[in-house]
């Protein structure tokens, strides 16, 4: 799963988007090797062997030339700004290959893969709208074009989730609610339409899991579920802090929690109904993300600053451990297996970087 958005470490009571809309130069694309995309984990495993290697960096100074990328198996996705507007790349990880997703002329965004399909929200109608892709045919389709807005989709086999302004404020800022969209059966149902805010939903299996401010305390989230297979609603943290948008992967959701003096990571067991932390350093962790036992985040203890590292944690284990700590920054992770991606401001330029996880006994 990816990183929804970022917030600014140390300030528990302020979001900052870090969304740049820039030019861009030619892209380069790395010479790589292919990378295994798959290495069981051991629950007895404890700290990985970390390879890091690059997907997309473009020799462009002062620009946002790559962002926002996604993973599933071996295929990495994002939003790329070479050709003067936002597109969608993706980069086959077996092959080593790049390739164009989406280059239609308007602006392209927020891309997330789930095999062989990637979704993304699209300005191509004067409003934004939800498309799809699919890998293996090469066809793109609209999933939702409602005359509202639509944004921040997220994908899982078949369902495909995202933000809607049908019901209220077409300016982005109150009222939205949460849809989907089955795409075997092509059909589109709502999910939470309740009058107060639903945010950065992301869906796992049958579950649908979003932030929500039906308490109608500014700044105030709550974590709440859905099941596709029940059709019930179900609270998972109502606590008085402050929480970041989460991410589900099985059983498992996490999110970023404000209860402590900085920010924490923050999990939920859907089987057990138990809650329970995963990191709570003093200098501050942002951006969780989980696939299957392991989970990843941004963090500040080298920095004390707004400079960010890449941490992950293995629930079987319990083991905490560095996957990224160079100098530069890092942010918006995000995990599929045993594969982590990321952006990153290196060298004046930012791009995609990756890292393999292997654990072995």
């Amino acid at each position: 799963m990816k990183s929804r958005w970022a917030i600014g470490i140390g300030l528990p009571l302020l979001f900052v988007t870090v969304l740049a809309v820039t030019s861009c130069a030619t892209s380069q694309t790395p010479q790589a090797t292919a990378i295994p995309t798959s290495t069981p984990t051991s629950a007895s495993a404890l700290t990985p062997r970390v390879e890091e290697f690059p997907i997309c960096i473009n020799a462009s100074s002062l620009k946002v030339p790559q962002y926002s990328p996604d993973i599933s198996g071996d295929i990495v996705v994002w939003q790329d700004e070479r050709n003067g507007n936002w597109d969608i790349y993706g980069y086959n990880l077996s092959s080593a290959t790049e390739f164009p997703i989406c280059t239609n002329p308007t602006d392209q965004e927020d891309p997330t893969v789930s095999g062989d399909i990637v979704v993304w929200w699209d300005n191509r109608n004067g409003n934004y709208d939800i498309y799809g892709y699919n890998l293996s045919s090469h066809t793109e389709f609209p999933i939702c074009t409602n005359p509202s807005v639509q944004n921040i989709p997220d994908i899982w086999g078949d369902i495909v989730v995202w933000l809607d302004w049908r019901n209220g404020n077409s300016n982005q800022l109150i009222n939205s609610d949460i849809y989907g969209y089955n795409l075997s059966s092509h059909t589109e149902f709502p999910i939470c339409t309740n009058p107060s805010e639903q945010d950065y939903q992301v869906v796992s299996g049958d579950t649908v899991v979003w932030l929500d401010n039906r308490n109608n305390i500014p700044d105030i989230y709550y974590i709440y579920g859905y099941n596709l297979s029940s059709h019930t609603e179900f609270p998972i943290c109502t606590n008085s802090f402050e929480k970041s948008p989460p991410d589900i992967s099985g059983d498992i959701v996490v999110w970023q929690d404000g209860r402590s003096s900085s920010w924490d990571i923050y999990g939920y067991n859907l089987s057990s109904s138990t809650e329970f932390p995963i990191c709570t350093n003093p200098f501050g962790q942002i951006n969780p993300v989980v696939s299957g036992d392991i989970v990843v985040w941004l963090d500040n203890r080298n920095s004390n600053s707004k400079t960010c590292d890449v941490y992950g944690y293995n629930l079987s284990s319990s083991t905490e451990f560095p996957i990224c700590t160079n100098s530069s920054d890092q942010w918006g992770p995000a995990i599929s297996g045993n594969i982590v991606v990321w952006q990153e401001w290196r060298n004046n330029t930012m791009g995609i970087y990756g890292a393999r996880l292997t654990f072995e006994e």
